[in-house]
């Protein structure tokens, strides 16, 4: 508590307007529950980092910092249903969609991990909505998440040490782990939005990361969270950003290492980025994209089956059941009617989340729009990557800021009845 606030007398168990709370919601180990789950879920994001390729009881531990937060999570929500605050029934249809296609193909290649892999987040959000945080609290998730710049940082160079020498590898790397960062540049664009001036360093240290790790989808997308953000930024900024990015851009495709990245020949021109282009690396994802569509083109509407993309491209010789492209093994999988259902849902979450930004103030108000911002990029690096298995990176944090922000809300609704 400030000086200020003693000397005006507000009591800790007031909020800032002197309304008394019940003492369920101002209870400090509800408070330091919420500390320590968000801190496990960034832990599960950062562990993978460092030892992802290494195992426990037989299994990745890329596998297990998905599996431990889910689990942890559906306890969490079955000891407190009474006070989930996440909008359950917006992502109701989503969810039993979800379901009924896993339950006629369950007999698909690891049809089960898929599903529960797509729920996680979900089931994250609803535990992350249990707590009701006031803007203080809101502050210190700020704090942490302003925090992992330096983290994710000193993680890169113990990975790629070689940086420190000035030296860039002339190949992409560390993938997951970029489209992971997506996130943190999505808040720090909508903090900068909404007055908070440090934020547009820590926005550009993470384009910096993506940069480095030249990662074409995720130095795309992360390019956009700045001028796309729904935080309330002036129309002249968001045009000089999209100019000034655009410029870099250009800059970038043309220097030696980009066009080694992306070029067999080691040049091209922005108007050799094609994927009939022989010269133009997709690194194969031009034969998957093209194997998903012929089964797009067959079944349109409805999909070929929950997870029938891993047979569809093993079985025509690809070394790999990962398409790099979320958006089309949606429309592979459940057509048209599940891929268009989950887009609406995902809009329909973004509105959600600004009207509450719009009604909201300080911290509560800046994490609203980071949460929403942050499908921007995620929506974006669905065209080529697979955003949607990469839970532990991206979705789990992404949905327990989204609870975060919902359990803050009702905080308010629930003080406004006191």
């Amino acid at each position: 508590m400030s000086n200020k606030m003693a000397g005006a007398g507000i009591k800790p168990t007031e909020k800032f307007s002197g309304v008394p709370l019940p003492e369920e919601m101002i209870d400090p180990l509800q408070f330091r529950g919420m500390n320590l789950f968000m801190m496990l879920i960034i832990a599960m994001a950062m562990i993978p980092w460092i030892f992802g390729g290494d195992q426990i009881f037989g299994f990745n531990i890329t596998g297990w910092s998905w599996v431990i937060p889910m689990v942890l999570a559906g306890m969490v929500c079955m000891a407190n249903i009474r006070w989930i605050a996440f909008p359950v029934r917006l992502w109701f249809p989503w969810i039993g969609l979800l379901c009924l296609y896993w339950y006629f193909g369950q007999d698909n290649p690891d049809a089960l991990q898929s599903l529960l892999q797509m729920l996680s987040p979900l089931a994250i959000g609803c535990a992350a909505s249990i707590f009701r945080p006031d803007n203080l609290k809101l502050e210190n998730v700020i704090h942490w998440i302003t925090r992992l710049t330096w983290i994710v940082w000193i993680m890169l160079l113990i990975r790629v040490p070689i940086i420190l020498t000035g030296i860039l590898p002339g190949y992409g790397f560390m993938a997951a782990e970029m489209i992971g960062v997506l996130l943190l540049g999505a808040c720090y664009a909508s903090f900068y939005a909404c007055g908070s001036g440090r934020h547009l360093l820590y926005y550009l240290a993470m384009v910096a990361i993506t940069i480095i790790s030249l990662t074409r989808g995720p130095i795309v997308s992360m390019l956009s969270c700045l001028p796309l953000t729904l935080a309330p930024l002036k129309l002249q900024k968001r045009v000089i950003m999209c100019f000034v990015l655009i410029v870099c851009g250009i800059i970038l495709f043309n220097t030696e290492r980009a066009q080694q990245r992306m070029f067999y020949t080691g040049s091209g021109e922005i108007s050799d980025l094609r994927l009939d282009n022989p010269n133009f690396q997709t690194n194969a994802r031009a034969a998957m994209w093209s194997i998903l569509w012929t089964g797009v083109e067959k079944e349109p509407w409805f999909g070929n089956g929950w997870n029938s993309h891993r047979t569809a491209l093993l079985s025509s010789g690809i070394p790999t059941y990962a398409p790099h492209n979320d958006w089309l093994k949606l429309l592979h999988d459940m057509g048209i009617v599940g891929a268009g259902l989950y887009l609406i849902t995902m809009l329909l979450q973004m509105f959600s989340l600004v009207r509450i930004a719009r009604w909201s103030s300080g911290a509560h108000q800046m994490l609203a729009y980071g949460a929403a911002t942050a499908f921007i990029p995620y929506a974006l690096i669905m065209l080529t990557d697979n955003v949607i298995l990469y839970v532990q990176f991206f979705g789990n944090l992404h949905f327990a800021l989204i609870g975060i922000v919902y359990g803050a809300l009702r905080r308010d609704e629930e003080t406004d009845n006191v």
